[in-house]
């Protein structure tokens, strides 16, 4: 009996496959498919183990574009800017529901069936905390928690730690205070990034050590279960916490489930804005040009325009932080999301139709995958020359618009779906930047770093490269004294 069964599901494999050859086999010649020889599974492997490559090649030999097989999807990747921007603009492409699969891999299972969208529910709660007028009242004391969480290091007189660490837990503290309330567990920062460390094998399903994320994770569900709890009775009027749990209460979610979905949330919150803050200091400190342009103009604000650290503490608002005193910063800060940030959001076709690429009509099946390759048009030198360099005054910011003088720029998405944290993480960026440059020397322990620093990192990632841990040098520069 067992035999007769495995006989049958081989045959339901092998019957699917066929249909899915035969369905390739007989699509229209354009776009150009990328041939594999394994069914179902495609070109999974070689794209999930180093998406930016793998997504070049084919572009180099198939063209702007072309249709890939992963894992029993068929994905039209597009790799041109106007085709990009159609397709995450387009009201036939709907997004797929990110949250749910990087839900799975935080929480190691799909979401309870309660009958309620995350989409639906929470992302218009998101587009009313997150929008510039609503967090110009909450990231006031933003400044001023970051500036405690380091102000013991000035107290040093040298001292090593990992860069990491030093950029990232004050951000995880002070926001998850600023949105969550002083009940939310934030002196977790060290089992998030265990978690985070596994991200990108848990989202891949790829194999991984994963016994010190698993204890990571049985010890932060259980806090969450506890903040949700508790804010079920509390009064503390938290920014978005209070109004998360309630949206999901009202929907019937238990206090478990609740918290789940938070924490997977706090995930998307902190994940990207910590690896882009990491990968700056990374680029500057190989630049010591850049690393002298971006922190001289840093001390001529605090001091011109602020007049001394207490001000800048206590003006450190989105309309001080996006004026022309920071040009410079918040172009470096954009240089190195173009170098790095990978956006892998895919839409699903709802209809049938046809999608403009340059002169040509791309036809598109209903329910079919799309993917905007972005690192194309951000790594292309027709459109941003030297395009693999680091330049850190490449870009111009003025008063609160992000202008890229009409070229591309997709690292906080495109489309009607643009990043709902955008205005949170450059202000988190920022004010990290700012006082870690203002307050401190930094230099890569074993001395200046060599002509190929920073490395590059071959291991599979979401959203940012990721690399082994970076120890710093951190020297008090004479500006702290009296602090």
């Amino acid at each position: 009996m067992s035999s007769l069964l495995a006989f049958l599901a081989l045959l339901v494999v092998i019957c699917a496959a066929l249909a899915l050859f035969f369905r390739r086999k007989t699509s229209s010649l354009f776009p150009p498919s990328v041939p594999s020889a394994l069914p179902w599974i495609g070109s999974a492997l070689s794209y999930l183990s180093n998406p930016k490559e793998f997504l070049a090649r084919c572009q180099k030999q198939y063209g702007s574009v072309y249709r890939l097989l992963l894992g029993g999807r068929e994905v039209i990747v597009f790799s041109s800017t106007a085709a990009i921007s159609s397709v995450y603009a387009s009201e036939d492409a709907a997004p797929q529901a990110m949250h749910n699969q990087i839900f799975r891999a935080f929480i190691g299972r799909y979401p309870k069936d309660t009958g309620f969208s995350v989409e639906k529910v929470i992302f218009p709660l998101l587009d009313q905390v997150f929008s510039k007028r609503s967090l110009e009242d909450l990231v006031q004391p933003l400044a001023q928690m970051v500036f405690a969480r380091v102000r013991n290091l000035t107290q040093m007189r040298s001292t090593q730690v990992s860069l990491m660490t030093f950029l990232a837990e004050p951000l995880y503290f002070a926001v998850n205070v600023v949105l969550f309330g002083n009940g939310y567990p934030s002196d977790s920062f060290d089992d998030f990034r265990v978690m985070d460390e596994t991200m990108p094998e848990r989202f891949f399903g790829k194999p991984y050590w994963f016994l010190p994320s698993v204890r990571a994770r049985s010890r932060l569900i259980p806090r969450g279960i506890d903040y949700v709890q508790k804010m079920q009775t509390s009064t503390n009027n938290s920014a978005l916490g209070t109004e998360f749990i309630q949206t999901l209460q009202k929907k019937g979610v238990s206090p478990e489930e609740a918290a789940c979905h938070l924490l997977t949330f706090s995930w998307g919150l902190h994940a990207n804005t910590q690896g882009t803050i990491f990968w700056f200091f990374l680029f500057l400190l190989s630049d010591p040009v850049a690393l002298a342009a971006v922190r001289d103009e840093v001390d001529r604000a605090i001091k011109h325009e602020f007049g001394d650290l207490h001000g800048f503490l206590v003006d450190a608002n989105f309309k001080n932080l996006d004026g022309p005193s920071f040009t410079l910063l918040t172009s470096a800060i954009m240089e190195v999301m173009r170098l790095t940030a990978t956006f892998m959001g895919l839409r699903t076709a709802t209809s049938d139709f046809d999608l403009k690429d340059s002169d040509k009509l791309v036809p598109v099946r209903k329910g079919e995958y799309l993917l905007g390759n972005v690192d194309a048009v951000h790594m292309d030198d027709s459109v941003y020359p030297n395009s693999h360099a680091f330049v850190y005054d490449r870009f111009v910011y003025c008063e609160g618009k992000l202008r890229t003088d009409g070229k591309p720029w997709f690292s906080f998405a495109a489309g009607r779906h643009m990043c709902k944290g955008r205005y949170l993480a450059m202000y988190e960026l920022k004010v990290s930047a700012i006082l870690s440059l203002y307050l401190f020397d930094i230099t890569p322990v074993g001395g200046p770093p060599p002509p190929w620093w920073p490395p590059r990192s071959q291991r599979v990632n979401l959203g940012f490269p990721r690399m082994e841990n970076i120890i710093v040098q951190l020297h008090p520069r004479d500006v702290v004294e009296g602090i």
